[in-house]
């Protein structure tokens, strides 16, 4: 079988970046959460090659400007509702102003950190047989998914994501898979997201399929067992004997009712 390297995702180390105030805040945020910043670890035999991917960097400027115009919808609708309040009555008017203001600069303090938070949380590792996704910022998911068991995979690309040169891969299962809980991934569904070379990727994880499902990963014997004779069905003397005494039982309550 010919080796499949996977298309790289962008850079696997862990970006410290962040500036000193950041790393302090992570550090109070991940006691107390138990947020884990490095990869998960996918079980692998000798031999076997694993590959531990984040987005691309520009997933955290698509992220921000994605917020950025949501937090604009939001901050005009506010302006525009706090100006027929000014204008009706002043008082009130201006102090729902300065609560709307605060409150805006709360979402926008702790929008960005949890964008950043989103992207240190997420990591794609793959192995020969099986891929780990991890994604969230309170809930820590990990869905586990074997190449067997997947049936699709595709690529999405929006209208911002084509802005930042990122795309999604999105991977499809018969069955979905499953997370660290143990409950399944009730869409079917495995999301890669932010990533700059999605048709690589996808390229990559269909040879991977087509390897697992040839090949046989997971199995000990490529060898078909082969069919057994499945015996006839039929009734024993002991099994027409007590039909008979059943049969017998209700002709009698019939009689009886009758």
């Amino acid at each position: 079988m010919n080796e499949t390297t996977l298309a790289p995702l962008g850079d696997a180390t862990v970006e410290a970046s962040g500036g000193p105030v950041y790393e302090g805040i992570w550090l109070v945020l991940a006691q107390w959460f138990r947020v884990p910043r490095q990869p998960p670890v996918l079980p692998k035999q000798s031999g076997e090659a694993i590959v531990s991917r984040k987005p691309a960097a520009q997933f955290i400027s698509y992220l921000r400007l994605e917020f950025a115009i949501i937090m604009a919808v939001l901050s005009i609708a506010a302006l525009v509702g706090c100006a027929f309040l000014i204008a009706a009555a002043p008082g009130p008017g201006l102090a729902v102003l300065l609560l709307a203001s605060a409150l805006l600069a709360a979402m926008v303090t702790v929008g960005l950190i949890a964008i950043r938070l989103r992207y240190d949380t997420t990591w794609y590792v793959f192995s020969d047989r099986s891929m780990r996704l991890r994604r969230g910022i309170w809930l820590i998911r990990e869905t586990t998914i074997t190449f067997e068991n997947i049936q699709n995979v595709k690529t999405h690309q929006g209208p911002l994501q084509r802005l930042f040169g990122i795309s999604n891969v999105i991977v499809e299962t018969a069955g979905g898979g499953s997370s660290s809980e143990g409950v399944s991934n009730t869409d079917h569904q495995g999301l890669i997201e932010g990533i700059e070379n999605a048709v690589e990727l996808r390229d990559a994880i269909r040879e991977k399929i087509a390897a697992s499902r040839t090949s046989g990963l997971g199995d000990d014997d490529d060898t078909p067992s082969p069919i057994q004779p499945v015996p006839a069905a039929g009734f024993q003397p002991q099994h027409i004997a007590m039909l008979q005494e059943i049969n017998q039982l209700l002709e009698a309550r019939r009689s009886t009712a009758s």
